[in-house]
């Protein structure tokens, strides 16, 4: 007898597993970017205060045209900075729309994690670099770098998803 480790298989199966499904990134970039200093260049003669933030995420995902396993993967960031309170009526300092985007390669996918794929996986992996964009965006525009926290993609795909 030798030493080793024995495995059963039933006749006519297999001992490997399925697949897993992958998302390989073949390319990251800046889809679109929209920067705007509406109160320039008074805003940078006035002692320089944090602005009030408002910032929205979305994301969106689409087939490339004629090609079965590509697909584009666009995280879209809107932030907004307002004059903070008690300065005047609320008017915004500065404007920020942002596309971020990767261009994704999947394999061994079956139509079940083609969401959860695209709409999480994805996402969490393209947005350290669509954050660093803003944050340096606002930086180079004269104010305080706007820095994101972590987002909870998950979360953010079953709150969005219909019940």
């Amino acid at each position: 007898m030798t030493e080793g480790h024995a495995v059963d298989t039933l006749p006519g199966g297999t001992s490997s597993p399925p697949p897993t499904p992958r998302a390989l990134i073949v390319s990251q970039y800046v889809k679109s970017v929209a920067f705007a200093v509406p109160a320039a260049p008074g805003v940078h003669a006035a002692p320089k205060v944090m602005p009030a933030l408002h910032l929205d995420l979305d994301v969106d995902a689409r087939q490339v045209e004629g090609a079965a396993s590509l697909f584009e993967v666009a995280l879209i960031l809107r932030c907004r900075g307002n004059a903070p309170a008690g300065q005047g009526p609320a008017r915004a300092v500065f404007e920020a729309d942002i596309a971020y985007a990767a261009l994704v390669s999947l394999h061994d996918a079956p139509p079940a994690a083609l969401e959860p794929l695209l709409l999480i996986d994805v996402p969490a992996m393209i947005f350290p670099a669509a954050r660093n964009v803003l944050a340096d965006l606002t930086r180079e525009a004269g104010f305080a770098p706007v820095l994101m926290h972590p987002v909870d993609f998950p979360a953010l795909y079953r709150a969005r998803r219909p019940t």
